[in-house]
């Protein structure tokens, strides 16, 4: 089912400052394909700028009891939440040339031209802008197993299995 965007704002994060053309670029997570990826959270384009993969896991599950829809960073492995304690880029852009895509999670898009920037707003300190956020879950590497298996996710069993270089 693809999700409509156009009309709306979305989000990338980089390191880099002064962008004001977005190009797709080959990326391993779509197959290789030139895409420019976007997101309907801004917590996610922020999370997304310094690494995850095997470091941190940033994603979306439904509370069983709230049934509400939560998202979290899991710090995988011990001491790579400081990867956030660090700067980056948020940059706006319209929705208008995104699609959704089976391949990605439900808040990223992509499009395969380019994409001219809206508006760049630098983040001093990705962690601290997102422990701001309360319907954020932060969560340690010492409480990651305890917390997956309330999520009914098997840390041995990911649910999308990924190629190791899909950030290259």
């Amino acid at each position: 089912m693809q999700i409509d965007v156009k009309g709306k704002t979305l989000y990338h994060g980089t390191t880099r400052a002064g962008i004001k053309i977005l190009k797709p670029f080959s990326h391993n997570g779509v197959d290789g394909e030139p895409v420019v990826f976007a997101t309907s959270d801004r917590r996610f384009a922020l999370a997304m700028i310094h690494g995850t993969g095997n470091e941190l896991a940033v994603g979306y599950f439904v509370d069983q009891e709230s049934h509400k829809e939560e998202m979290y960073i899991d710090e995988l492995q011990e001491g790579k939440l400081t990867l956030l304690n660090a700067p980056g880029v948020l940059y706006e852009v319209g929705g208008e040339n995104f699609i959704s895509d089976p391949r990605l999670s439900h808040v990223e898009f992509i499009s395969k031209v380019e994409i001219p920037v809206v508006n760049e707003v630098y983040v001093e300190n990705i962690l601290e802008e997102l422990k701001k956020d309360a319907s954020l879950t932060i969560v340690p590497y010492e409480k990651v197993l305890e917390v997956m298996k309330k999520r009914n996710k098997n840390p041995a069993e990911p649910a999308i299995k990924y190629e190791a270089n899909r950030f290259e």
